[in-house]
């Protein structure tokens, strides 16, 4: 017996937080990431995630291609665009890997910041990011589980 992977408990409740969060991070990534140690946050003096590293423009490729698979999955669900259930279990799937992706590039500028990092301070578009990142990835996980 097959099963779908999310049975749209809530009507969309998680597909609609992975969008959420998804946008969420795609918009974070030009926010400041990193600012000089002396500067205050929003300073001239700091950088977007999107100016300092390639990771955070990896990051906000993979945002917007989970944005439009957790999109899909909630039109399904919605009966909007009905989808094939193997269609919809390979979203869930992306919108894991995309979002474990992500989290991953987010979570390494988080621990290593881009070079010369020694005048360099984290700033709260970086933390942003990650919990977006954190919270798409914890929905994913919830609808990768098997449904009856």
């Amino acid at each position: 017996m097959r099963t779908r992977p999310y049975n749209g408990g809530g009507r969309g409740t998680i597909p609609g937080v992975i969008a959420t969060a998804a946008a969420v991070l795609a918009i974070s990534v030009f926010l400041p990431w990193y600012t000089a140690d002396v500067a205050p946050p929003f300073s001239p003096e700091s950088s977007s995630g999107w100016d300092s590293s390639v990771l955070a423009r990896g990051a906000f490729g993979m945002s917007v291609l989970l944005l439009m698979a957790a999109l899909l999955i909630l039109l399904d669900l919605r009966g909007t665009l009905p989808l094939d259930a193997d269609v919809v279990r390979a979203l869930s799937w992306l919108c894991l890997v995309l979002a474990l992706a992500a989290t991953a590039l987010v979570a390494w500028r988080v621990v290593r910041p881009p070079g010369p990092a020694e005048f360099l301070a984290r700033d709260v578009g970086l933390y942003i990011a990650q919990a977006a990142a954190i919270v798409a990835l914890a929905g994913s996980i919830a609808i990768v589980r098997p449904r009856a």
